[in-house]
């Protein structure tokens, strides 16, 4: 998965932010679970 896959929107209510936002895959529409999707951007570990 990479970033330009996910977009985060933030849901807001008169003007002030609900929550700390939501990651959607931008093909489905689906929500992203944050953990994995931080967890695939980062750079592998040379060995």
């Amino acid at each position: 998965m990479n970033d330009n896959n996910v977009k985060k929107i933030m849901i807001t209510v008169n003007g002030k932010p609900v929550g700390s936002g939501l990651w959607i895959d931008k093909t489905t529409y689906a929500p992203v679970d944050k953990s994995s999707y931080t967890a695939a951007l980062q750079p592998k570990a040379a060995m």
